[in-house]
């Protein structure tokens, strides 16, 4: 990974093809005390979160966060595109992180009709919210993390394969 390629202050989450749940904990390091084995303090932070049921509100928002493109959200998920083909979808929060130590856990479902598939996906954390773009529905150029799921085989020399 390029050090110029992106350190953020937003978490965004986009993929062709997927519905998942994000949750996001602050770790207070100040807590543990040093030289000790005692685990950080962690705090759900609902501003950086989201999880059903009632994640959507009537007008189909997500409290702290906008969608893009193609993205569903529901009562319990995030459904980033339909299970068509030239989908794009994005989910970014709308809140700067502050925090000096932090972790993320997210929970994903690839599915769809198809065998095709979809590109992947790709978990951002970036300094500025992401713009569209082909590097799985965000810009091809970004300053931060991107951890990339790749679902496709686009050379035809690998079998990309998967399960229920």
């Amino acid at each position: 990974m390029a050090v110029s390629r992106h350190h953020t202050a937003h978490v965004c989450i986009a993929t062709f093809l997927t519905a998942f749940l994000l949750h996001c904990s602050r770790a207070d390091v100040a807590t543990a005390a040093p030289g000790t084995d005692a685990l950080p303090h962690r705090r759900f932070e609902y501003k950086y979160s989201f999880k059903g049921p009632h994640l959507s509100q009537s007008d189909g928002s997500i409290p702290f966060w906008i969608h893009t493109g193609n993205a569903i959200p529901s009562s319990d998920q995030v459904r980033i595109t339909p299970s068509l083909r030239s989908q794009r979808g994005s989910v970014w929060t709308k809140n700067k992180v502050s925090f000096q130590s932090w972790e993320a856990e997210v929970t994903f479902r690839v599915s769809g009709r198809g065998r095709m598939g979809a590109d992947g996906l790709a978990i951002w954390f970036t300094t500025d919210q992401g713009l569209d773009g082909p590097v799985y529905g965000a810009a091809d150029k970004w300053n931060g993390v991107g951890i990339f799921f790749d679902s496709f085989d686009n050379d035809g020399k690998v079998c990309v394969c998967a399960s229920e």
